[in-house]
């Protein structure tokens, strides 16, 4: 009698414990704490350029764990002739992130931007389900040593 009883509740805690931890995954700002800001200054692969990028976190819809980061360009701009005749500025953006999937863990996506606010790169980060951190920065294009070119832009989060 004892080990059905047993057997029982072990049996309800595990339905009760996965109805309580299903939920759907739709798309959605994930409430966050951002201590540095949304917006990176950073600078590009040629002719001086440079610029700001907002960057703003949210979840796919129907894709749990996964974080998706959009960098939106508030403009570039440049100097010079090679900047007229070529007005787009690539940027290597450094995503780390430390969830329970594993600690520095690292992304990295090439972007480009001109000088036309607005313009937008979007990549998803498989942090996982539970609390996680992510650390956005930018570096040197074309450079063989990882020089940073730009500063660091941080969220703390609970990923569905």
């Amino acid at each position: 009698m004892r080990r059905l009883f047993i057997g029982l509740i072990a049996g309800v805690s595990a339905i009760v414990s996965t109805g309580i931890g299903a939920g759907g995954a739709a798309a959605a700002p994930i409430p966050n704490i951002a201590l540095y800001g949304h917006n990176l200054a950073t600078m590009g692969d040629h002719s001086l350029c440079r610029g700001t990028v907002n960057l703003a976190i949210h979840t796919p819809q129907n894709k749990r764990g996964v974080v998706r980061v959009t960098a939106r360009s508030l403009g570039f701009g440049g100097d010079g002739a090679s900047w007229k005749r070529n007005p787009k500025c690539r940027v290597l953006f450094q995503t780390t992130y430390t969830s329970l999937r594993g600690y520095a863990l690292h992304k990295w996506v090439p972007a480009t931007f001109g000088p036309r606010p607005g313009e937008k790169t979007e990549w998803d980060v498989p942090t996982g389900s539970g609390p996680a951190t992510i650390g956005i920065t930018t570096y040197a294009v074309n450079n063989p040593v990882r020089t940073p070119t730009g500063g660091l832009v941080g969220f703390h989060m609970l990923v569905p």
